[in-house]
């Protein structure tokens, strides 16, 4: 599992670079034809990126990181604005669960969902997620430019999804989590005596 996660960040490192240089060229670009307004809008977006890619990592389950900002990429290709709002009440950096498998791969396709409902053919279109944090799970809310018609027709591959005020809210309940930093110094400091 940690060779898994060290190929995928090493993947995701090496997009990341790939996509900064080449929104910096774009910039660079758009500022050698004094096009300032067309700069000034990927500029933005570098920014949006960079600011959501520091909010996937606020999760303190690793690979629900990777996958928002795997996620992230996918919206931004299809012109997708996310804007993420991530508050977890977890003072670890990095935790395990024993479902942690299960859960991925239901926020995976609950992302694609939302996505698929999001997204509409040459036009900008903006999904809100709002993430949640706890000891025991973690909770989505999904706003934006959401197709009801479309969300409607894919929601029996995603359950208990429900509508509320906000939009759309999904729960994911956590199976035995553990502090792995906790547990990694504990053993360092066993380990010395």
């Amino acid at each position: 599992m940690e060779l898994n996660y060290t190929s995928n960040t090493k993947l995701l490192l090496r997009e990341q670079r790939h996509d900064y240089l080449n929104i910096f060229q774009i910039i660079y670009g758009h500022l050698q034809l004094n096009n300032i307004d067309m700069a000034i809008i990927h500029m933005k977006k570098a920014i949006n990126l960079s600011y959501n890619s520091s909010k996937c990592f606020y999760i303190s389950i690793f690979s629900i990181s990777l996958l928002l900002e795997q996620k992230m990429k996918v919206c931004e290709n299809k012109g997708i604005e996310m804007v993420l709002e991530v508050d977890s009440s977890i003072d670890s950096d990095i935790r395990h669960i024993d479902n942690e498998d299960i859960i991925v791969d239901f926020i995976s396709k609950l992302f694609d969902v939302f996505i698929e409902s999001t997204y509409k053919k040459d036009k900008a279109t903006k999904l809100d997620i709002d993430i949640y944090e706890d000891v025991d799970r973690i909770e989505f809310i999904f706003n934006g430019d959401i197709d009801k018609k479309i969300l409607e027709d894919r929601s029996r591959e995603i359950k208990d999804v429900i509508k509320v005020d906000d939009g759309y809210e999904a729960i994911f309940y956590f199976n035995k989590a553990k502090d792995l930093l906790k547990e990694s110094t504990r053993s360092t400091i066993s380990n010395c005596y």
